[in-house]
This record gives structure tokens, sequence and C-alpha cells, in this order.
């Protein structure tokens, strides 16, 4: 099962990684504390997004500082 982590979890992965835990383990408790969501096509195109707005507001704040 793939799921898109929401906090840096050791051992795991870092927030915003996609990673593939055994199924239980996805749905039985990163899910429902709230450390990751399902990896659906949906929220991979969402996070893609997220991330290049992201670089785009950092390249455009380091430009701004120089």
């Amino acid at each position: 099962m793939e799921v898109i982590l929401k906090d840096d979890i050791q051992g795991l992965g870092y927030k915003n990684d996609i990673v593939n835990v055994k199924p239980g383990y996805g749905r039985n408790y990163l899910i429902p504390q709230g450390f990751a969501i399902h990896a659906t096509k949906s929220a991979k195109k969402v996070l893609a997004e997220n991330l290049k707005q992201a670089a785009h507001k950092a390249e455009k704040i380091k430009s701004d500082a120089q």
C-alpha cells in the first residue's frame, strides 16, 4: 500500500515522501493517527503541485534576498 507521509517518521521516511507500507500498518496506524494519507492518483498530483509551488516560493525568496 502506498501512502504519502504528512510528518517525518523515524525509520520510514520524511514529510511528503511516498512510501510503501504493509496494508494493516497504513490503515490501522498511519492514516488514523494523521501521519499519512492514501497515495491516490489525485493525491499524488496535489503533492506534486504543492512541492512545485514551494520550490518556486523558495526561489523567489532567495532571489529577493540577494
